[in-house]
């Protein structure tokens, strides 16, 4: 009898040391959270908004590009074309004589006088008489031994004697000029000169005026 009361407090020991050793059940859980599967792409729009805010902020201020001003031009264009006509004068080479068509050594043609003959000159008019002259002899005129000068008829001449300008090889011309001065005496005038290689004077060379 003494001994099965000696086991009931023993077994109420243990079974108190038994519950001491079972953990204490914490507090209920929290539910589980519902999953929205379009919340992935509302964050991503949401940062895309954010970032272009904070880029437009952090961004330099845009300069505004100003226009040029017009250029007006200073010529107004006509509509019409202008066609400019260049017109080129031809001039004749200096006339050729056949070489000896005279026969003589010393021989010329005289081609032209200007002014011509009895032309009208002022009272005390200063001019020049030119005379175009060709070598149709067979010998060359060398400037070095021929001169021309005045021979005969009025004295009208400012200088009486000139240098031969060029040598001229028969069949080629060559122009004289010799200053004149009108009388101060209306009237008409004549002179004649020559072209002279020494005492050999040949080719005659005829001037005549209209004093009025």
């Amino acid at each position: 009898m003494t001994r099965r009361r000696s086991r009931i407090p023993l077994l109420f020991a243990i079974t108190v040391i038994m519950l001491a050793c079972v953990p204490t059940l914490g507090p209920a859980s929290a539910p589980i959270p519902t999953f929205d599967v379009n919340a992935p792409l509302t964050a991503i729009v949401q940062t895309a908004i954010v970032a272009g805010t904070q880029t437009a902020i952090k961004a330099p201020p845009t300069a505004t590009p100003t226009a040029s001003p017009t250029r007006t031009p200073s010529v107004t264009p006509t509509e019409t074309p202008t066609f400019v006509f260049l017109f080129f004068t031809n001039t004749p080479p200096p006339t050729r004589i056949p070489a000896g068509s005279s026969g003589r050594e010393y021989e010329c043609q005289v081609l032209a006088v200007d002014p011509p003959l009895n032309s009208t000159v002022s009272a005390t008019a200063i001019f020049n008489v030119r005379w175009t002259v060709a070598n149709v002899g067979r010998a060359e005129w060398d400037s070095d031994n021929l001169d021309f000068r005045y021979s005969d008829g009025d004295r009208i001449y400012r200088q009486s004697l000139y240098d031969f300008p060029i040598s001229v090889q028969p069949g080629d011309t060559v122009d004289l000029i010799a200053e004149m001065q009108a009388p101060a005496e209306s009237g008409t005038y004549a002179t004649t000169w020559t072209i002279a290689k020494g005492n050999n004077w040949f080719c005659p060379l005829n001037a005549g005026i209209v004093v009025q």
